[in-house]
């Protein structure tokens, strides 16, 4: 996402006049440039003086509260949001796959992975209505029966993958991709997870063409609510 630091980024983000943002690959010092309501924001790039981050950002009299992390889990932010119509748990990601850079996590494979064990704490610390969100890097197009394992365990816990739920599709399947490789291999990695709420009030998930990203590997995704 080039730190969403040009002009013709923060023209495009703002035309979304979205009241809810969650942008991999931000970089701090550019975020009022952006003019949130409230803003949290995480690396774990603690070598480069300006890392690149996951920021959430509000809009529109919509409001933040962080919840408490677990510092090791790196990039996977717990929120509350409390917005005129919604109130909700959560849970924003940038997902490595596999490669979490420090702490207890670093180099853990199998059911302890920085993967399942952030979805088994935050679907059991949640309480009530939840959306879990953000580039996962992984999908129904790559590395399925990771992707496959992790809506199950959604699925258990109440959520459901929105996307395919619009799309009146199974796990397995996807129309729309919102990554492409230098390479220009696409697939399908961004991914939101919601509880009841969600599914009940959602009017659109929108995933434009990834070609047309502005100075982006990833396509927006747009949910849209009643």
């Amino acid at each position: 996402m080039n730190g969403m630091g040009r002009p013709e980024q923060i023209d495009m983000f703002k035309s979304f006049e979205a009241d809810l943002a969650i942008l991999p690959e931000l970089k701090q010092k550019n975020i009022d440039a952006l003019c949130p309501t409230d803003a949290v924001w995480i690396t774990n790039n603690h070598t480069n003086k300006i890392p690149k981050g996951l920021g959430v950002l509000s809009f529109n009299h919509t409001r933040l509260s962080e919840l408490e992390r677990d510092e090791d889990m790196e990039i996977y932010i717990p929120l509350s949001v409390q917005s005129p119509k919604y109130n909700f748990d959560l849970l924003a990601v940038w997902n490595f796959y596999f490669e979490c850079k420090q702490g207890r996590f670093k180099g853990v494979k199998g059911e302890d992975c920085l993967e399942w064990s952030a979805i088994r704490k935050y679907t059991s610390e949640f309480d009530g209505e939840c959306l879990f969100g953000g580039d996962w890097n992984f999908g129904p197009t790559f590395s399925q029966p990771a992707f496959l394992n992790m809506c199950h365990m959604f699925e258990d816990a109440g959520s459901h993958s929105l996307y395919h739920e619009a799309n009146n599709l199974d796990w397995p399947h996807s129309n729309h991709m919102t990554f492409k490789s230098p390479s220009k291999s696409y697939h399908h990695l961004d991914h939101f997870f919601g509880s009841k709420v969600f599914t009940e009030n959602m009017i659109n998930y929108e995933i434009p063409p990834v070609d047309d990203a502005v100075l982006s590997d990833h396509s927006p995704v747009i949910l849209t609510l009643k």
